[in-house]
């Protein structure tokens, strides 16, 4: 599935003429390097394992980095690495290493960051290899193959003191917080449910694909475990919190026919519960956001639809038309549609529908003809207020910025300036605070608490048992 991201990101950059901006970064960090500039002092990440998603993931944000460097890459089989390094060379300034091993990475000195996108069953061991060796660590959703595992990492994190982050990428664009602070204002009334789908159509992903491998921590639940992500955080102000809880209410798997113990697909019914207590704004989830007070417990639905492998028509045709990866949030006086919520920096629309009710909560009208569209690439209130710091940190001087980011910039690329400003925070001895978007560790764990039980509601085991 790789492949179709990457040429996305090509076309996206060829369109947004990125190459005229990146140049100049690049050239910058090579002179740096070749003066031995000691004003620079760039976040030096190592890669874990030569996957295909690193292009968009990693790759492609740090050459647009000014204070990022990507310096080594590993693989068990180190031409694989080499020939990585070889195949994005003018996007990788400076003396990329290439390691033959997993431990060469998390053990080499010159590497301060660890991104492991490596299968999701061996993201547990080497997120704790890696914080162990004193590296901050950036990991490919999700974090660990379970709840269990997911409490581990955030444990290691915090006895080495260092930032740990799970790559939900998407939770760093704009389009994401403007749709949050539009549920949390209030003016739609409160969430009665959220329907966040992610469909990809059978012919994407191969028949062997590790997606697909029980062993290896695979299951649409997992790889698009992004529809979990959407409901807790469209459905409560932060569902980390001790003032929210969730029960799953129903789990309807479609099993993989190779291996019986992979859900191909899963339909699943959550009920977030929110006590009044739960009223802060200062959380990873709304850290920022203006929100009306509650008064009494709050229960929203969600109703979640991940799908690694939509039937063909006929057995025959992929069905592209119905690759979805959207949420719907349904509100009391309206309802929010945000299509492409996963991928935004490509294209994305927040269209918000009035409805009125019955007493039942039946939809009895819906003014669409009224509805009104927008679109969000830059700023957002997140962003807005972490413009409020003047350049301290981060390495890049934002005293002349209105906003934070750029209206080119993917999901990833605002995921990378979260992760280093946040790295940078923890190295600042209480000087700079980092006040934009993150995802903390007590959210990836509650995600994988969600994960976990709607596995034993479907029958099916854990994953990493």
């Amino acid at each position: 599935m790789s492949w179709v991201g990457s040429l996305l990101l090509k076309y996206h950059n060829w369109w947004n003429n990125t190459d005229s901006i990146r140049t100049p970064i690049l050239t910058q960090k090579t002179a740096n390097l070749k003066s031995n500039n000691a004003d620079f002092k760039p976040l030096r990440i190592g890669i874990l394992g030569a996957a295909d998603i690193n292009f968009v993931a990693i790759i492609d944000p740090v050459s647009t980095h000014p204070t990022a460097l990507i310096t080594a890459i590993g693989a068990r089989d180190k031409s694989r690495a080499q020939a990585q390094i070889d195949a994005y060379k003018s996007l990788l300034p400076g003396d990329v290493k290439a390691h033959g091993s997993y431990d060469a990475i998390v053990s080499d000195p010159d590497i301060d960051a660890v991104y492991i996108p490596l299968p999701n069953g061996l993201h547990h061991k080497w997120a704790l290899a890696a914080l162990r060796n004193g590296k901050h660590v950036l990991i490919e959703k999700p974090m660990a193959s379970n709840a269990r595992e997911a409490r581990e990492i955030r444990d290691a994190a915090a006895a080495a003191g260092k930032v740990a982050l799970e790559a939900f990428h998407w939770r760093f664009h704009p389009a994401a917080h403007t749709v949050k602070a539009m549920v949390l204002s209030g003016e739609y009334g409160p969430v009665r449910s959220v329907n966040p789908a992610m469909v990809l159509p059978a012919g994407i992903l191969g028949q062997d694909d590790i997606r697909f491998q029980y062993s290896l921590g695979g299951g649409s639940s997992m790889d698009l475990t992004y529809v979990y992500s959407a409901a807790a955080y469209f459905a409560v102000r932060d569902v980390a919190s001790d003032e929210t809880e969730f029960e799953v209410l129903d789990a309807e798997p479609r099993l993989n026919k190779t291996d019986k113990l992979v859900d191909d697909a899963m339909r699943a019914t959550i009920l977030f519960k929110e006590s009044p207590g739960n009223n802060s704004s200062t959380s990873s989830s709304g850290s920022g956001l203006e929100t009306v007070t509650e008064t009494e417990t709050k229960t929203t639905n969600a109703v979640t639809s991940a799908d690694l492998s939509f039937p063909k028509l006929f057995g025959l045709i992929p069905r592209m038309w119905a690759t979805a990866m959207d949420v719907t949030i349904h509100c009391d006086k309206a309802e929010i549609s945000f299509t492409n919520f996963v991928g935004p920096w490509m294209n994305h629309a927040i269209v918000v529908t009035r409805v009125t009710r019955d007493d039942t909560g039946k939809v009895t009208s819906r003014a669409t003809r009224q509805s009104k569209t927008q679109k969000c690439y830059k700023g957002g209130p997140l962003w807005e207020r972490e413009c409020e710091n003047d350049g301290h940190g981060h390495g890049d001087d934002t005293n002349d910025q209105k906003v934070v980011g750029e209206e080119w910039w993917t999901t990833y690329r605002y995921q990378l300036e979260g992760f280093v400003r946040k790295i940078r925070e923890t190295e600042s001895g209480g000087g700079y605070q980092y006040k934009g978007p993150f995802v903390s560790l007590d959210e990836s764990v509650r995600i994988m608490e969600i994960i976990d039980a709607v596995y034993e509601k479907a029958g099916l085991p854990v994953r990493g048992q």
